[in-house]
């Protein structure tokens, strides 16, 4: 099964591809749809070249057609069909730029979404300045206007659900995922989101507070992190204050984030002592602290009496595919989630996300 990515890669490595001779709709996307050579113009090829995209892969996720409305058309009977406004990367995007009676007569795949009715296309048969439906080359298109909507392949990253159905699946973001969707990111299942208190200035996240705004309207379970940065205990506890003092009387889980590769050189001793200091801040407030670390933190940094006395979120990606992978799965004293992937893919997030399980 394709993912997201490697679509939208291959079709990237294809810009800068034109027909040839001009305006002749003689390319190589049309050579391997009809299997010989065909010339003219009963063959625009743009929902051809979409084709040729995905019919790289095993298996292809869309129909073969030549025509815009037979394929969009597809989408719709198959319940497949996305409004303006829900798109997402990788989504295929149909627009009407005639003034004939067909409802679409171009089509590209969806690379950015920039905003509602904003988005950045890999297009087929298109061109700069030009015929916009009949261009003859392969380019990335801004695109604002024109738009009637989008069929949603079936990548596993939005229809699929992960392996294990007995876990509790999640996310953690920041302002690195910038504005998020979170009704498309609560209908795609996930229940619990770990959002960033503060940064390593101390100052606030720039989105923690609409995303917790957020979680909280749709009902989605929270908790908050903290990166640790601290080589001291007054350091560590400092930290901690940053995050009491944003929280206030809203009471969360916290997790103090310990995998900075320049703590590494204290020690373990000195590691827990840090830890601790941090953590008997935040719950002299009546906060509950976990740590979270990747597994070479856990195995190599952490001490035996942390693990014995604290829940451990730990992060684990094996060849991050962006799936859930059981054989990376950590394993260890007081070890209740895991950290899977930096490359997740969920419906209201524009780019990669963490994604999480709770066991």
């Amino acid at each position: 099964m394709p993912t997201i990515k490697q679509v939208l890669d291959l079709a990237e490595s294809q810009v800068g591809t034109t027909e040839y001779p001009p305006n002749s709709n003689e390319c190589i996307y049309n050579d391997c749809f009809y299997g010989h050579r065909v010339s003219g113009s009963s063959y625009p090829w743009c929902a051809v070249f979409l084709w040729w995209c995905f019919a790289q892969f095993d298996p292809c996720l869309i129909k073969k057609t030549a025509s815009c409305m037979d394929l969009a058309q597809w989408f719709k009977d198959n319940g497949q069909w996305i409004e303006p406004g829900k798109q997402l990367p990788g989504d295929v995007v149909f627009y009407k730029f005639s003034t004939n009676s067909r409802w679409t007569n171009h089509t590209g795949l969806v690379k950015d979404v920039l905003g509602a009715n904003d988005i950045n296309a890999v297009e087929g048969n298109t061109s700069e300045k030009g015929s916009q439906d009949n261009g003859g080359a392969v380019l990335i298109k801004h695109r604002t206007s024109n738009i009637v909507g989008y069929g949603r392949p079936k990548y596993d990253e939005y229809y699929s659900a992960d392996p294990k159905a007995d876990y509790l699946y999640g996310i953690d973001v920041s302002e690195c995922q910038g504005g998020i969707d979170w009704n498309l990111v609560k209908k795609s299942g996930i229940s619990f989101a770990c959002l960033r208190s503060t940064k390593k200035n101390g100052s606030v996240d720039k989105t923690f507070e609409k995303n917790l705004q957020a979680c909280m309207e749709k009902g989605i379970d929270y908790s908050c992190y903290k990166y640790a940065y601290a080589k001291t205990h007054d350091a560590a506890r400092i930290e901690a204050d940053g995050v009491i003092n944003l929280l206030g009387d809203r009471k969360m889980p916290i997790w103090y984030d310990m995998e900075d590769n320049s703590l590494t050189s204290l020690g373990k001793d000195t590691i827990e002592g840090i830890a601790l200091s941090f953590i008997g801040e935040c719950k002299e407030a009546g906060f509950e602290v976990g740590i979270y670390c990747n597994k070479n933190w856990y195995d190599n940094y952490i001490s035996d009496y942390l693990k014995k006395r604290f829940n451990f979120w730990i992060a684990r990606y094996g060849k991050n595919t962006g799936q859930l992978d059981e054989k990376y799965k950590p394993t260890g004293k007081n070890v209740i989630a895991w950290q899977y992937t930096s490359k997740g893919k969920v419906p209201g997030i524009n780019g990669d996300v963490d994604r999480d399980v709770l066991y």
